[in-house]
């Protein structure tokens, strides 16, 4: 057992293969206060919505579009699957200066509402895993499980929000492929595919600058998660790739620690897109820990 820096125990974290899923009886902590809703209207966000079943809402990260959850859309057949794209994102409306995660994911529960979703699975790649987070800490009780991919618990710095901040205006000044060429160089394990990383790069150029700039303001601005995540009492998937040199072995422990009993798996060879640099190995896992899930 090792004990990650919130404190909870943890499995050892598995390689290629999930732990077994184990429930735990609620911390007796309640949820802390935390601020989810911001104070702009939600927008009707652009979605695929395929399947049958329990629902599971699949969220893409920056910057990116729900097309990054195709092989998923295709592997989950027992469950209905909803990616929608982000605001700012994708086929979604574009709202630009900033925009928090707390909005995003306001906007994501409007979509939910619309379609009388009572309930749901939530599972997030990199700043979608910060949307779950503040999903999360909404309404607690409207999850059934938790996936948390490539993503970070780390609280937020002064260095990191100048980062933020600067990157933000290069986006708006130069438009997306300064960033895109930046991240392109990093998003990947060591042999990835041509058609992939050429799949990629096209995604992250026709993203807007203009919304893609005001989510990464609003990622500046985000709270401390760590709390939230404490209190949860639903099982969770957290998944990385261990050549991800934005959600390091570091950070994946961090954010696992601050979880009970999560599934952790590690997949060699892999980036910070597990679901697309290994769909096959990534799909049978998340599958594995949905059905041990499901209430």
């Amino acid at each position: 057992m090792w004990r990650g820096r919130c404190g909870n125990k943890l499995s050892e974290i598995t390689r290629f293969s999930a732990s077994p899923f184990v429930r735990l009886d609620p911390f007796n902590a309640r949820m802390p206060p935390h601020v989810t809703i911001g104070p702009m209207a939600p927008v009707d966000l652009a979605h695929d919505d395929t399947g049958d079943g329990p629902v599971v809402v699949l969220i893409h990260g920056h910057p990116f579009n729900r097309g990054m959850w195709a092989p998923q859309l295709a592997a989950l057949r027992d469950f209905r699957v909803i990616a929608p794209d982000l605001r700012g994102y994708g086929d979604s409306p574009v709202t630009p200066g900033t925009v928090t995660m707390a909005q995003l994911a306001a906007d994501v529960g409007h979509l939910l509402d619309r379609k009388d979703v009572a309930s749901a699975a939530l599972a997030g790649l990199s700043m979608g895993g910060l949307v779950v987070m503040e999903l999360a800490a909404a309404q607690p009780e409207r999850w059934w499980a938790y996936g948390f991919i490539a993503t970070t618990a780390q609280r937020l710095t002064g260095e990191e929000r100048a980062a933020r901040l600067a990157s933000a205006r290069t986006m708006e000044e130069q438009g997306m492929r300064p960033v895109a060429e930046q991240m392109a160089a990093r998003l990947f394990g060591p042999e990835p595919s041509a058609e992939l990383t050429q799949h990629i790069m096209a995604m992250m150029l026709a993203t807007s600058p203009a919304g893609a700039a005001a989510a990464v303001r609003g990622r500046a601005e985000r709270p401390d998660y760590q709390p939230v995540l404490n209190s949860l009492t639903a099982p969770a998937l957290v998944c990385a790739g261990d050549h991800d040199s934005y959600s390091t072995a570091e950070i994946t422990a961090e954010l696992a620690g601050c979880l009970r009993a999560p599934e952790v798996v590690i997949l060699d060879g892999v980036g910070h897109l597990p679901n697309l640099e290994r769909p096959d190995d990534f799909n049978e896992h998340l599958l594995g820990f949905l059905s041990r899930a499901l209430p």
